[in-house]
């Protein structure tokens, strides 16, 4: 195996992060209380590769022409701009430079990508034994204004529920056809990704509290943003979508930035703050009671 899949890791008690800066920088597992909750592509896995030539690694999944390597990771949004049908390579599949790292975090940097004239900064940062967060910083070296959201994209093995609390329920399909696994309630909606078939979603996140629960009896995981201001525009058109994949046993949750005309020079920056806990302890504090309930 080459050292683009070497991984290192912060661990407090129960939790722990697992890194991988050789494929885009990634956040490659969470383990919680001994379990692994994100997704890792086995049939990628120890694949030695060139980024020039990565349609060419094996996939289950043809319609999409770039590699599902798994775990969590920075795309660039919108996806209209990516070249080819695909995030660009540099920053998605290749290798982060670890410029800072102790034993409550690792920050990595991408190369300049030279389609895009875009890097990506990530810092992992292990706040508790049940808390962490990651601080995407995206960079235009270019010389024009760009487009540009940041997208956070988390693999996330099944089954999983993943909801988000709104007052008025609203779904927007984004391709396939969900059905059943997508339930608007009261005040909820709720992906129940249980079963391999297509579809993806965009939701509203007023309060920018996505839940999620891994498995039929847990662990939850809340990711919190900073709620959308009534000025935000989103490159997707909303700030959370999710994804279900018909060929593989994995879900994704997104989360997206406001989307900015980047200047030369400027830099975007994006914080996600997740808090983690087991099926038989309290919910989380800053977890909403209702979508909880509706999930549970």
């Amino acid at each position: 195996m080459s050292d683009r899949w070497a991984v290192s890791s912060l661990q407090n008690h129960e939790l722990e992060l697992v890194i991988l800066p050789g494929i885009g920088g990634r956040l490659w597992d969470v383990v919680f209380q001994g379990h692994s909750l994100l997704f890792q592509n086995r049939d990628l896995v120890g694949q030695a590769f060139d980024e020039t030539h990565l349609a060419s690694l094996p996939t289950r999944s043809p319609q999409f022409g770039f590699p599902l390597w798994g775990g969590e990771k920075t795309w660039i949004a919108p996806d209209k701009l990516w070249t080819d049908g695909a995030p660009f390579p540099s920053l998605d599949s290749g290798p982060y430079l670890v410029i800072s790292n102790d034993v409550t975090h690792v920050e990595l940097t991408s190369p300049v990508c030279s389609l895009s004239q875009l890097s990506v900064s990530r810092r992992i940062s292990l706040m508790s034994a049940t808390s962490w967060n990651i601080t995407h910083t995206v960079t235009n070296h270019g010389p024009s204004p760009r487009e540009t959201g940041i997208w956070s994209v988390m693999m996330i093995d099944t089954p999983a529920k993943i909801g988000v609390a709104m007052d008025t329920p609203q779904v927007h399909p984004v391709f396939g056809n969900a059905g059943s696994p997508i339930a608007k309630n009261a005040n909820c909606v709720v992906a129940d990704c249980a079963r391999q078939q297509e579809f993806k979603v965009g939701l509203p996140n007023p309060n920018g509290a996505t839940l999620i629960k891994f498995g039929n009896t847990g662990p939850w995981l809340i990711c919190t943003t900073h709620p959308p201001l009534p000025q935000d525009n989103f490159a997707h058109q909303f700030p959370v979508e999710v994804f279900n994949s018909g060929d593989y046993p994995y879900c994704e949750a997104e989360w997206h930035s406001p989307k900015s005309d980047l200047r030369p020079g400027e830099a975007l920056k994006f914080q996600q703050d997740f808090r983690i806990w087991p099926n038989d302890a309290p919910p989380a504090p800053d977890a909403p009671k209702e979508l909880f309930s509706c999930m549970s």
